[in-house]
């Protein structure tokens, strides 16, 4: 059952970051590059705090007039980071995830970066376990889908 699969069990221990003074058009070579959709933004400072920038955040930039060749990641990134440790069970990370309205986590044990989460890694897991969290449908997953007007 997947409610008993860990953060461990689905992140990515693969990380990738990027400087926060880089620019949109720098991170979307690395993520190309790499074939990830997100990278940790690294501060300058020491005490500053990371943070993380996603494909999501650079074509939102994008289709907001922002030139990619000019701003930079920390201007659209999240910052700081909304984290999590490995051993938090998967349906909490999940629920983290709705709450925040993100689609990657990162993932601490101490002060290390271990890995990221992202929403495909629980599809992919839910894929793999063959059920889901509860082992039942939500109650909006049981409604029939809405029929678009036209």
């Amino acid at each position: 059952m997947l409610r008993h699969v860990r953060v461990r069990d689905a992140m990515s221990t693969e990380v990738f970051e990027i400087s926060e003074d880089a620019t949109l058009q720098a991170a979307a070579k690395r993520m190309a590059d790499a074939r990830v959709n997100s990278l940790i933004i690294r501060p300058e400072a020491k005490d500053d705090p990371y943070g993380i920038v996603t494909s999501t955040d650079i074509v939102d930039a994008v289709a907001d007039g922002m030139d990619p060749e000019i701003v930079r990641v920390i201007d659209v990134g999240t910052v700081p980071l909304v984290t999590v440790t490995p051993g938090v069970p998967l349906v909490h990370a999940s629920r983290l995830m709705k709450k925040a309205n993100l689609r990657h986590l990162a993932v601490f044990n101490g002060r290390e970066i271990v890995g990221i989460l992202s929403a495909y890694d629980i599809v992919r897991m839910i894929g793999r376990s063959g059920s889901l969290a509860a082992g039942r449908a939500s109650a909006k997953e049981r409604e029939p889908p809405e029929v678009p007007s036209e």
